[in-house]
């Protein structure tokens, strides 16, 4: 059954001055210049990351963490002002910035555990690490899923042709961050955690304690 509207005055405000910076403070009157310069930001560097670990951890943190971060928190403000504006709408999935929310909360805490147990371990070679990537791929997975429900209740992130600009540019903004997301998994644990993730079954189960 589809989720039920959300009260009108239950729904957050959404953040200005994201819509501003896209042009998309007023729909009718896109800002186009604001627009094309928020779309020329999400341009990255697709150079080949680096093969030694210090060189991918850096990469990881200036190419993905922050970044993604800021595309989730913009596609949050303009899934907020889409809830208002399509509240009577069916063809809009209800909720979405709930969904947003909670994977950027997701995302969040597991980059802290990254920066602050995770890649110290990597780079020390501590014994401790195996565990540690091991909790790290279990993360990666419960993400997927929620970027996978993402895309079931946007329909593969993709806008009616009746959509708004609010509710396209917020498409593009998760198309952006669902591959970026893939994209980085892939290569933490293809790249960076392979070896540890071998050899997982000989450490046992990493606790949450590990990360407080």
């Amino acid at each position: 059954m589809r989720p039920q509207p959300r009260r009108l005055d239950l729904i957050p405000s959404p953040d200005c001055l994201a819509l501003t910076r896209w042009g998309l403070a007023d729909c009718d009157r896109v800002d186009q210049r604001a627009l094309a310069e928020s779309l020329a930001r999400l341009q990255d560097d697709e150079s080949a990351p680096p093969t030694d670990a210090p060189g991918l951890i850096g990469r990881i943190r200036s190419r993905y963490h922050r970044v993604l971060l800021e595309v989730i928190q913009d596609a949050v403000a303009l899934a907020t002002a889409c809830e208002t504006a399509h509240a009577a709408n069916d063809r809009w999935p209800h909720g979405l910035s709930d969904r947003l929310i909670g994977l950027l909360e997701a995302l969040e805490l597991h980059q802290q555990r990254e920066d602050a147990v995770v890649f110290p371990l990597l780079l020390t070679k501590s014994p401790q690490v195996t565990a540690a990537v091991a909790f790290m791929a279990r993360e990666h997975a419960s993400i997927l899923e929620r970027l996978d429900s993402l895309s079931a209740v946007t329909h593969a992130f993709e806008a009616p042709r009746t959509a708004c600009m609010k509710w396209r540019v917020l498409y593009l903004l998760c198309r952006k961050f669902d591959f970026d997301i893939r994209q980085l998994t892939d290569m933490e644990e293809r790249e960076l955690f392979a070896a540890s993730i071998r050899d997982s079954t000989e450490a046992g189960i990493c606790s949450d304690a590990t990360f407080r």
